[in-house]
């Protein structure tokens, strides 16, 4: 579980790092350009890197570089690199996001790719997580609204639990469904403050992460947060070999998930639509370059490929999830999900 709370301000991080007298910095191009101009302190090295894939980190790793700090500063794939560095080096972390997009920078496991395929390996605690402000507001605000997604999946993990309770006899835990279910319900009071990406905004976006991560790590593993939105989007990614902006489209097979979920649903899948719009989460195929065709292969192959994935029980793991005809026909399904 993690054991260092988030701390919040203005500034921030540039203030902790000026009182650093040896860092690695691993991060990408447009983050490390809001940063660089406001340090005093230079890190002995600067990693950057955007591939996640285990033989990539290897390379990285093979260098053996020697520091008092690693700082994993960006988005998912720097956090992660900066975990996975520190975790191989021992050496202390300090995660900072440049944007509130995913949990990675939360989590202790570390989110790599085999043969491009999501795999959790390691558990780092950092030592220190720093949210500033002022850098994740610099960030385009339809990215920090996606982080979301990597939250309010809870309403679909939590249908899919029933699911797999109910239909394989997995083990349930009635607190905890609703310790999560509350997280979900508390985030989508702040709609308001997410759409605006104000301060009020990032501290629901991270206090959310928090008390989902929190859960899932008590817990044992992802249940309370993960299911088949998420395994959806493994599958089209592992189809396409594409890259898509991970909170949209948790967002889009959100909606789907729970549409076809039915009475096993925990939330309204029309309340989820009202409250993407209302954040501004753009979901919509169109605008992630999704296409018909490869959506339609991954909802056709998703159920073979959680099975041999061993993903956990849930929608997914029904041998007959589509109606032959009407709104939840396969067909029924893309037409809707492409009218958005």
């Amino acid at each position: 579980m993690v054991k260092a709370q988030p701390e919040f301000g203005e500034a921030i991080l540039s203030d902790v790092l000026n009182t650093l007298d040896d860092f690695i910095m691993v991060t990408m191009e447009e983050p490390w350009a809001l940063l660089e101009p406001m340090l005093q302190a230079k890190p002995r090295e600067v990693i950057f890197n955007r591939d996640m894939q285990v033989e990539t980190l290897e390379k990285i790793e093979k260098r053996e570089l020697k520091a008092k700090w690693i700082v994993g500063f960006g988005g998912g794939t720097a956090c992660d690199t900066g975990k996975y560095l520190s975790w191989k080096w021992g050496i202390p972390l300090i995660t900072a996001p440049s944007i509130i997009s995913v949990d990675a920078w939360l989590c202790t496991s570390i989110a790599v790719r085999v043969d491009h395929k999501v795999k959790y390996i390691g558990d780092v605690q950092p030592s220190r997580v720093l949210v500033d402000y002022s850098i994740v507001k610099r960030a385009p605000k339809a990215l920090n609204r996606a982080g979301v997604s990597d939250t309010i999946s809870i309403t679909t993990a939590l249908g899919d639990w029933l699911i797999a309770r109910d239909a394989f006899g997995d083990k349930f835990d009635q607190d905890v469904f609703d310790e999560a279910k509350h997280v979900a319900e508390n985030l989508m009071k702040s709609a308001s403050d997410i759409n605006a990406v104000n301060n009020r905004g990032i501290d629901a976006l991270v206090k959310g992460y928090v008390d989902e991560v929190r859960i899932c790590e008590a817990w044992g593993n992802a249940r309370p947060e993960e299911g088949g939105e998420h395994f959806l989007a493994y599958c089209l990614e592992d189809i396409t070999r594409g890259h898509y902006l991970h909170g949209n489209l948790i967002g889009l097979n959100i909606l789907v998930v729970l549409k076809l979920q039915r009475d096993k649903a925990v939330f309204e899948v029309e309340k989820l639509k009202d409250f993407f719009d209302d954040i501004g989460l753009e979901y919509a195929p169109s605008k992630n370059g999704i296409n018909r065709g490869s959506y339609r292969q991954a909802l056709e192959s998703v159920h073979a490929y959680v099975m041999q994935e061993k993903h956990l029980n849930g929608l997914w793991s029904l041998p007959n999830v589509f109606d032959d005809r009407g709104p939840c026909s396969l067909d029924g399904i893309l037409d809707w999900a492409f009218s958005f």
